[in-house]
């Protein structure tokens, strides 16, 4: 989430400074044994990390997938453009804690730190010094006072922390902390629950972080498309009902989004208490979607991976631009929040137009002449997901904890929303899946003690 701060700046350190050889993936479509140990609902990262932990320490598991394919919400596309596509996450965050950085490397991967190069235009016309100096003062400024407002702990939204940034500049600065990078816009993620997020170094993957994590994940035996539909907890163990019938364990491990646990698709008998509900609603999903471009040379002169952004109204219209990305001649135009969703209303066609015609503005008609062709994501309407990724709204930053509480030692929550600071990030799916499976497996060997 921290990939958009401003170069060469953490997070605590800026509010200091204010005072492979690579093997197809193994796609394992797993016999369903009846009375496993653990099922773990969803093969994303966090599922994955979860369900390979266990089997590491010798629990029968059983992982369910209502997918055709593993990894959720990382994952890489090659047939659209040719050339590695992540639809979803594309940035290895954190890279000095993100043990994919470590995998990747160990298995032939070209994995390697991000750039930071930008381009800023104001209308058709890329600014200057003096230009650009505005532009990052404005950015200081909306981070700053978010961060101050964090770590007093005032747990109140992000647009009231920044309510004092002025400027041409401010809207552009407001989407590079809000739309760009949390998935919501200012008025919609607590300040507190931002300001416990880590940050560190980005790293990209050449091959497509999607492709990286199928990889790691491709030796877990996954139940493809078979989708999870009700927890019954009311026994001893738990049984989970299934599209392939119930299946019966000791203990459950769901790691499916919260906007999908929000939205009631698995049913739980009993209910849940209603703390629990209330962090599925309250550590909500934000939306961050790509218009991805492809172009049969690099129209933006910065070499791979550059950044893109021009000055924003008040309408909040915009977006930013991952250039040349893996320098696979692909620019992810993305956009987040509020207008994310809006033009998830419009059709691809009409999406690709758009941001074609943004970029004409700023470059000039002559990348038509070596325009390709478009795709776009709809991380909303993805009906597995109802979101790119959780923060918590404003006041209700302590629900990441209820969000973590298992239920009568039974069933288990994981997932990117459930990492104590590397939400948001697939790293940190893993992570919690690891960590999740950990506490399982000492339940269960105590309940097996004689």
């Amino acid at each position: 989430m921290d990939r958009f701060l401003r170069p060469g700046l953490g997070r605590r350190g800026f509010l200091a400074g204010l005072g492979a050889t690579l093997a197809a993936p193994r796609f394992l479509r797993a016999q369903v044994p009846a009375n496993p140990d653990v099922v773990v609902i969803g093969a994303g990262a966090a599922g994955l990390g979860a369900a390979g932990t266990l089997m590491e320490r010798g629990f029968e598991v059983v992982s369910v997938e209502a997918a055709g394919r593993i990894g959720g919400r990382a994952h890489t596309d090659m047939a659209t453009f040719g050339v590695p596509f992540d639809t979803g996450a594309h940035w290895l965050h954190i890279g000095a804690r993100n043990p994919f950085v470590a995998h990747g490397r160990e298995h032939g991967f070209d994995v390697y730190r991000a750039p930071d190069n930008y381009r800023v235009f104001d209308g058709g016309r890329e600014v200057d010094d003096d230009g650009m100096d505005a532009f990052w003062n404005a950015w200081d400024a909306t981070y700053g006072a978010i961060g101050v407002q964090g770590d007093r702990g005032n747990d109140i939204s992000a647009a009231e922390a920044a309510a004092g940034v002025e400027g041409p500049w401010a809207a552009t600065a407001a989407f590079g902390v809000g739309p760009w990078s949390m998935g919501k816009d200012l008025e919609d993620f607590s300040v507190v629950d931002w300001w416990s997020g880590a940050d560190g170094a980005d790293w990209y993957c050449r091959e497509g972080f999607g492709a990286l994590v199928a990889h790691w994940g491709g030796g877990v035996p996954v139940s493809l498309d078979t989708e999870a539909t009700r927890i019954d907890w009311s026994g001893d163990g738990v049984a989970v009902e299934t599209g392939r019938g119930a299946i019966r364990a000791r203990a459950a491990i769901v790691t499916v989004s919260t906007g999908v646990l929000a939205s009631g698709a698995i049913g739980f008998t009993p209910a849940l208490p209603a703390g629990k509900r209330e962090s599925f609603e309250k550590v909500s999903m934000g939306l961050y979607n790509h218009i991805a471009l492809q172009f049969s040379e690099d129209v933006f002169g910065m070499g791979p991976d550059g950044y893109l952004l021009f000055r924003m109204g008040d309408d909040r219209e915009g977006f930013g631009v991952l250039t040349n990305a893996g320098g696979h001649g692909l620019a992810y135009c993305d956009v987040g929040g509020s207008w994310a969703r809006e033009l998830e209303r419009e059709t691809p066609e009409a999406r690709i137009d758009y941001a074609m015609g943004e970029l004409r503005a700023m470059l000039g008609s002559g990348i038509d002449g070596v325009f390709v062709k478009g795709a776009v994501t709809s991380w909303g309407r993805d009906p597995l997901t109802l979101g790119s990724y959780a923060s918590a709204e404003p006041g209700a930053s302590a629900m990441r904890s209820v969000l973590r509480e298992p239920v009568g030692d039974r069933v288990f929550f994981a997932g990117e929303a459930c990492h104590r600071d590397m939400w948001a990030t697939v790293a940190g799916a893993r992570l919690s899946g690891e960590e999740t499976a950990r506490v399982v497996a000492g339940v269960l060997d105590r309940a097996s003690a004689p």
